[in-house]
C-alpha cells in the first residue's frame, strides 16, 4: 500500500516538474507560399468610434450591444437580396437596452436609434453634476444614441437626481 502510495505521489510530481518548462521554437524566416497577409477594416468602424467623438467614454452595457449591432453581417440573413438596393432594419435588445439599426444592402448602419436604461454616467458629467447639485443623490440614468452615417451621433443622458422628497431631471446632449 505504501509503495502504491509513493508511486502515485513521484508520478504526479514528475508530471508537474514536466510542466514548469517553456518549449520555443525560434524561426529566423517565413517561407510558405500559401500564407498571405490580410488587412481586414470593419464596415461599421464610424459607427463604433461614437465614444471618440464624443470624447466621453460610453458605459459597458453601450459598447458591447453596439458591437453586437456593427458585428451583424445583413448579408447573411435569408431575408437579404443582393439583387435589390434596400435598407434593412434590424433590431437589437438586451434586458431593457434596445438597438434599431438601419443598414444598407452592404452591411453598413446607415442610422440607429438606441435607448439604455440605467447607465454609468461618464466621470466627467458625474463630476460636474456632483459640483453643480450638491447634495443630491444620483437615482437614475438613462442614454438615448441617435446615429446618422453621413451627420455624426448625439448622445443625450437623461439623470433623475434625488434629495429627500425632491426629484430633479436633467437632461445632458454631447
Amino acid at each position: 500500500m505504501k509503495t502504491c502510495l509513493f508511486g502515485l505521489i513521484f508520478l504526479g510530481l514528475t508530471n508537474l516538474s514536466t510542466a514548469q518548462h517553456d518549449l520555443a521554437m525560434a524561426t529566423t524566416q517565413l517561407n510558405d507560399e500559401k500564407f498571405t497577409s490580410s488587412s481586414s477594416s470593419i464596415s461599421n468602424e464610424n459607427y463604433l468610434n461614437l465614444e471618440v467623438e464624443a470624447a466621453q467614454p460610453l458605459a459597458i452595457c453601450i459598447k458591447k450591444l453596439q458591437k453586437v449591432a456593427a458585428d451583424f453581417d445583413v448579408t447573411k440573413d435569408p431575408v437579404y437580396s443582393k439583387n435589390k438596393s434596400i435598407t434593412y432594419t434590424v433590431n437589437f435588445q438586451s434586458n431593457e437596452n434596445r438597438i434599431t439599426a438601419v443598414y444598407n444592402t452592404h452591411g453598413i448602419i446607415l442610422n440607429s436609434e438606441e435607448y439604455y436604461e440605467d447607465v454609468r454616467l461618464p466621470v466627467k458629467i458625474s463630476n460636474q453634476l456632483a459640483k453643480d447639485y450638491p447634495g443630491w443623490a444620483f437615482h437614475y440614468s438613462t442614454c438615448n444614441v441617435s446615429y446618422d452615417h453621413d451627420k455624426g451621433s448625439e448622445i443625450t443622458y437623461t439623470i433623475d437626481l434625488k434629495k429627500e422628497n425632491k426629484h430633479k431631471s436633467i437632461s445632458l446632449t454631447i
